[in-house]
This record gives structure tokens, C-alpha cells and sequence, in this order.
């Protein structure tokens, strides 16, 4: 499932960053934030317009743009 098709208060483990044609620069990107495969996040809230989303992880709150969570494949958990 994709991050992007979380809905909030829903938790998950990242399981995959990114397509293979995706350019390196945004998955570095993408990593430099903390967004590392097996990393437990929970999803916080959609923005308004459904253009982005806002994640608790690692101890911080994160926003990304759509575009960016529809490449992160996660695992849903329950807890």
C-alpha cells in the first residue's frame, strides 16, 4: 500500500523508498528525512486539499507532498 493512501491515526512500517526510475536525488531526499525502510510512523493528518500529508516519526512530526508519499510503499500495524 502506498503512504499516501493511509488514513489518519492509522500506524505502519515503511517497506519500500521509492521506484527504481526514481532519481537518486529524491531518494536521498526522501532518506535524509528519515524515511528508511522497517521505520514505524504513524499518519497525523491529510492536508485540506489532499496535497499532503503530515507523519509522526522518529520522534518528530513530518509533512511531505503528495507526489513524495506515493512512491513510499508501507505496512500497515496495528498499534
Amino acid at each position: 500500500m502506498k503512504l499516501s493512501e493511509l488514513k489518519p491515526g492509522e500506524c505502519a512500517v515503511i517497506a519500500e523508498v521509492g521506484q527504481i526510475n526514481l532519481p537518486s536525488v529524491v531518494k536521498r531526499k526522501l532518506l535524509s528525512m528519515g524515511i528508511t525502510p522497517n521505520t514505524a510512523f504513524t499518519m497525523l493528518r491529510r492536508a485540506p486539499l489532499g496535497t499532503g500529508v503530515e507523519l509522526a516519526i522518529r520522534g518528530s512530526k513530518l509533512c511531505m507532498r503528495k507526489d513524495l508519499a506515493d512512491v513510499i510503499e508501507v505496512d500497515v500495524t496495528h498499534g
